[in-house]
């Protein structure tokens, strides 16, 4: 009997160490999981970051591989494709980007350019791009703009080097996390009014990523760092088994695309914006923002406008314009009044205790 199967297909990492000492079990780890380690293209950064690189490419050259070593200076659209030909043009089977999230973002689109696959070898954990099909790079206006891009085939978090990354990183984790809240409300919202369609399988691997980060207090602990480190890579499970950022991201994302946008090279961690974002959609919901609220204070994330050395003003208008950052996702901000005065009394009502 022949069985028509409507299962879904869905692209995971086929490896996954987050433990310390993680880098210098590299070759033996993707040789496991059967990738080619005979030629392979590192992309790292040019700052701190770049130690870790040098690991990397230390132990693949132990190993027996030939390994291609290019510094990513810049987390542009133009560097990710120019670094996507070159790939191809050495004939690399692999592709490993260590370093922070512009790096990490650099290397999955450029994978996307050149059919390749991908290791992640973050050595901060800002966000959930460690993991996910998607690349937060700048256009040639200096504007960051999310594209789809390589699901990571292999993500490996070195506890120890990111122990070392610096703390403002880990509480930008944080709220690019948590916001995951507020996103699943907005994709519930939007299937109610048939804007979009809510999986509740993505939905559930989202908010259980999310959920344990609420009790954080001691953001430096091993504990709190390996709870945030596996819940920013379910995050990015949560987006390739949705097929869509919808279970990460909303409202609250796009205020902060909205900042993005007003801020140029002045915006804050995209963590941090979002983490803003955050209290203000649960409260555009109708929801208390006080668990968020409570995590990010705890945690050093901004909780009023001022924090992040933004005025009333600035952030009224970053709430009017962030629809229009992304015109076909519907969120709570479609359904809200957004006259200046009535932005006024939402924010107001969002950052008074």
């Amino acid at each position: 009997m022949n069985v028509t199967s409507n299962a879904r297909q869905i692209c995971v990492p086929r490896v996954l160490d987050v433990d310390a000492g993680a880098i210098q079990r590299l070759p033996e780890t993707l040789a496991r999981a059967h990738f080619c380690l005979d030629r392979v293209l590192v992309l790292c950064g040019g700052g701190p970051s770049r130690q870790y690189g040098d690991q990397v490419v230390a132990v693949l050259t132990q190993a027996g591989g030939k390994t291609f070593v290019r510094t990513v200076n810049e987390g542009t659209h133009a560097v990710a494709e120019a670094l996507g030909r070159e790939a191809a043009e050495l004939d690399v089977g692999l592709l490993i980007g260590v370093g922070g999230g512009r790096v990490v973002d650099v290397a999955k689109s450029a994978a996307h350019h050149c059919d390749l696959d991908m290791i992640s070898v973050p050595t901060s954990i800002a966000n959930d791009g460690i993991s996910s099909p998607v690349a937060a790079l700048k256009d040639e206006r200096g504007v960051r703009r999310s594209v789809a891009s390589t699901m990571p085939a292999g993500v490996i978090v070195d506890m120890n080097v990111i122990a070392s990354a610096p703390t403002a990183t880990l509480r930008a984790g944080v709220g690019d996390l948590v916001s995951n809240l507020t996103a699943l409300l907005d994709w519930r919202l939007a299937d109610q009014r048939r804007k979009d369609t809510f999986d509740a399988y993505s939905a559930l691997i989202a908010d259980g990523a999310a959920r344990p980060v609420l009790p954080l207090s001691q953001l430096r602990s091993r504990a709190s760092i390996e709870v945030l480190a596996k819940g920013l890579v379910l995050s990015g499970l949560a987006m390739a088994t949705a097929g869509t950022s919808r279970p990460c991201s909303g409202a609250e994302h796009l205020i902060s695309h909205s900042l993005d946008v007003m801020l140029g090279p002045r915006a804050g961690l995209h963590g941090e914006q979002v983490a803003l974002g955050t209290i203000v959609a649960s409260t555009a919901h109708g929801q208390s923002p006080d668990d968020f609220r409570g995590v990010f204070t705890r945690c050093g994330l901004p909780v009023h406008p001022s924090d992040l050395d933004l005025s009333m003003e600035a952030t009224v208008a970053a709430v009017q314009g962030a629809p229009a950052t992304r015109p076909n996702r519907y969120t709570v901000l479609n359904e809200i009044d957004l006259s200046s005065k009535a932005v006024r009394e939402l924010l107001d009502a969002a950052f008074t205790v």
